[in-house]
Parts: C-alpha cells; structure tokens; sequence
C-alpha cells in the first residue's frame, strides 16, 4: 500500500508573499516539528503525534509572519551580510531553547525533519530578522544595558549562569525574543490581508 511520507497542512497567500496567485505552504512535517519547538520553548514536553492547538497556532502564525517578513527582506535584493553564519547562530539558540543541542537532534529524528529543511527556516528566520531591524525597529544590536535588563527580569533558558559566562548567548536569545515578538505584532495588523487554510487529509470529513 502507498505510504504517506509528507503532506501539506496548511496552504497561506498574503500580498507580501506574491498573492493567491503564489500560494505557499507548510508541511504537515514542518508544523510538527515547529509546534514541538514552541512546547519546548515553554518547558512543556509534547509527544509525537499529539500537538496542543496552541503551539500549533503558535508555530504556523510564525512561519507565515516570518515568511511575510522573508519575503519584503527579498525584494530589496539585498541578502543579510553572513547569512549562513547567521543562520548557524539562529541554530544555536534554537539548540538553547529547546533544551540543548541533542534535544533539538531528537526533535528532528522524530519529526522527521533534516538539517536541509532547518536551515532553509532558519535562513528564512535570519532574513525575517534582518528587515525587522532596517524597516520596522532595531533588534540585531541590542546595547548593554538591554541585555543585563533582560537577563535580571526575562524568563530565558540562562537563569542560573553569571551574566559575564553567558554574554553571547543571552544575546542570540534576546534577539530571537524581539523577532518573536514583532513577527507576532506584525501578522496581527496584517490579519486582513492574510490568507490561512488548514488542508484537510485526504478521506476526511
């Protein structure tokens, strides 16, 4: 009997994206895997194959918000100075607030999802984070005392290392925390010209 290896969960078009005429799409792959991100985030474990709505939600809204933010990035022509390097960095805090980078391999077995298709969010992430900073509000280079504020009164993954030892990480998580926040901020006031679509399975009612 045929096997389902991938299918496509959610199908999305807003005009920052090229329009309903360049529909894109999350696999069902990617959101599980994402969704799982977002659980870890929060310090909840979720097994495979039950997903709460809420990190579901939460992880579909920023794929489609940071693709949104992707895509203006790209029609400027211009990419992100050190994008793969970016994106490496992007990989490290992604391995820190999930708990650890053989956390984040274990996610990724079990979702089935490959070091190609994370970098490719990743770098999709990193360009996201790159117009945020240059059209909307500046948050690559947060300044000392932003850091030190953030690690006295945030909840980060940091709590419990000196603010010296972990410089550069509190660093690469602030900057991942600001781009959350905008991401989100942003598809809020976008909502009326953002199209989403959960695709139904095949034989569903």
């Amino acid at each position: 009997s045929p096997v389902v290896v991938d299918r496509v969960a959610v199908r999305y078009f807003t005009p920052e994206t090229g329009g309903a005429g360049k529909p894109r799409f999350i696999t069902e792959r990617e959101l599980a895997f994402f969704s799982r991100v977002e659980s870890r985030a929060e310090g909840v474990d979720v097994a495979k194959g039950d997903y709460p709505a809420r990190f579901v939600r939460a992880a579909m809204d920023r794929v489609v918000a940071e693709d949104m933010l992707a895509s203006l990035q790209v029609r400027r022509g211009v990419e992100p100075p050190d994008l793969l390097r970016l994106a490496d960095e992007a990989r490290a805090e992604l391995e820190l607030r999930v708990g650890g980078a053989s956390r984040l391999a274990a996610l990724m077995d079990e979702e089935s999802f490959d070091d190609a298709e994370l970098r490719s969010a990743l770098m999709r992430r990193v360009r996201a984070a790159y117009y945020v900073d240059r059209a909307i509000a500046p948050i690559l280079k947060p300044s000392e005392e932003e850091l030190r504020g953030a690690f006295r009164t945030s909840l980060h993954p940091l709590r419990g290392f000196r603010f010296e030892d972990v410089r550069e990480e509190m660093t690469r998580w602030l900057v991942q925390e600001r781009l959350r926040l905008v991401s989100a901020d942003f598809l809020q006031a976008a909502r009326a010209r953002v199209t989403i679509a959960f695709v139904p399975k095949t034989g569903a009612k």
